[in-house]
């Protein structure tokens, strides 16, 4: 299992990098139900009755009828239409804003947030591909082989994990009253774990992670960097059966108990431990003088000359304009900005740059170099804590309504506040990502 942000709590297996409760829905403790209403054919109805049964489905339609202000939508973003009077005296750049936190607030709704991150990840990836590749280059250079390698791993061995835990949902942003009764609970937990009460019954008792009762609280195996720092530490701490104190992480408060803890073997922490050994070596003036060498043989093509060919091309590969567009998505809107305008002061600079992140993640492939299980659940934790920050600020949260989506999302477009400004900022930097990540219909001029 890996702890993931706060508008979800879901299992996962290190072991292949699979969440096998992918799509599983994410945490959801309301119920959007409230306004149902159930028809049913009624022989006989008195004129009262027939207006106490009609007037709730009435005032539905109605609801219906003016969620997009009374009237035909005049823009569309996935699922979300939003009316004239609500976009009215928009300017576009406003507009614009507001398709971005609408792809926000779908993704965190629907759970697509990986799903929609999905440039930027990639992009990820190709950076630690590139500093994998460096890692190895060292490692060359210096003659260090596997059998040095294998020695160090000995003098700190990687340790793989098995546990139980119950926990309390409750994110730090909540309500002070609300964390206080979230570690209440989890503390009386822990009490009757220590007094002997049967950890897996606890666990179905008193966690609110889904499934966690038909599990008995049991996770997936877990490694070093899998879990959030404050859990794997205290699961660390324990000898096998013994019960931890309650446990703070940025999800609420844990109780738990460490079933059992094994080595892993040297061959799946090699990578780790090749990190760690060049971290002592040094030696990147070397890399960046080779990694200038890579760079300098690679030729910017002038758009002019051939607008379909590629934009880049080295001795032995190309980089394609297919591949380049879809690799913007993945950039700051800034950096895109001086990518997209080839007159620009800078620009055949910024390609080259690009170009050789690209050159040199495909050579660590080819090398046969892959991201580990562990680092891809880094990078995966990473884009989700970020979504998870402007969520808790604009209170974006899975199973909401379109109609109350709507409603929190044109607040965050216009609330004032410190908090909401910077988050705002932020996600008109991932523009390239969020404006076409859903089907936008539309204009955007006012």
């Amino acid at each position: 299992m890996r702890l993931t942000p706060p508008w979800r709590f879901r299992s996962i297996n290190f072991a292949s990098g699979a969440d096998p409760n992918a799509g599983s829905g994410l945490r959801n403790l309301r119920n959007h139900h409230a306004n149902r209403f159930i028809l049913n054919p009624i022989p006989f109805q008195s004129a009262h009755t027939r207006q106490r049964v009609i007037l709730p489905g009435i005032l539905a339609l109605l609801g219906l009828l003016n969620a997009c202000g009374n009237g035909e939508p005049v823009l569309e973003v996935g699922s979300l239409a939003f009316g004239e009077s609500q976009v009215a005296g928009l300017p576009e750049a406003q507009r614009q804003r507001l398709v971005r936190l609408s792809a926000v607030g779908l993704a965190v709704g629907r759970d697509e947030v990986v799903r929609l991150g999905g440039p930027w990840l990639t992009r990820a990836r190709k950076r630690a591909l590139m500093e994998r590749l460096r890692e190895e280059m060292t490692l060359e250079w210096e003659g260090i082989d596997e059998a040095v390698l294998e020695a160090q791993y000995q003098t700190r061995p990687e340790w793989e994990l098995e546990v139980r835990h119950l926990v309390r949902l409750s994110e730090r942003w909540r309500p002070q009253t609300e964390r206080e009764q979230a570690r209440a609970l989890a503390a009386e937990a822990m009490e009757r774990a220590q007094e002997g009460h049967p950890f897996h019954e606890l666990a179905s008792e008193y966690s609110e992670e889904p499934g966690a009762g038909s599990r008995g609280g049991r996770l997936q195996p877990g490694r070093e960097g899998t879990w959030v720092r404050e859990f794997w530490d205290a699961a660390m701490a324990l000898e096998p059966g013994q019960i931890s104190p309650v446990v703070e992480t940025e999800f609420g408060f844990h109780v738990i108990q460490l079933l059992e803890r094994r080595a892993v073997p040297f061959p799946e922490a090699r990578d780790r431990v090749a990190g760690e050994v060049v971290g002592l070596l040094g030696g990147r003036s070397r890399w960046e003088s080779w990694v200038g060498e890579r760079s300098d043989e690679i030729r910017i093509a002038d758009p002019e000359d051939d607008p379909e060919g590629p934009i880049a091309f080295w001795p032995g590969g190309e980089w394609v304009r297919a591949d380049f567009h879809e690799h913007l998505q993945g950039l700051p809107a800034s950096r895109v900005r001086t990518l997209r305008q080839p007159d620009l002061s800078g620009w055949e600079e910024a390609v080259r740059e690009e170009a050789t992140l690209v050159r040199l993640s495909r050579k660590a492939r080819n090398r046969g170099i892959r991201l580990g299980a562990a680092q891809e659940a880094r990078l995966v934790r990473e884009w989700e804590r970020r979504v998870a920050g402007w969520a808790a600020v604009f209170a974006f949260e899975e199973g909401l309504s379109d109609q109350l989506l709507r409603e929190r999302i044109l607040e965050a477009l216009t609330a004032t506040g410190q908090n909401r400004s910077i988050a705002r900022d932020e996600v008109d930097r991932h523009a390239p990502l969020l404006d076409g990540a859903y089907t936008v219909r539309g204009s955007l001029a006012p």
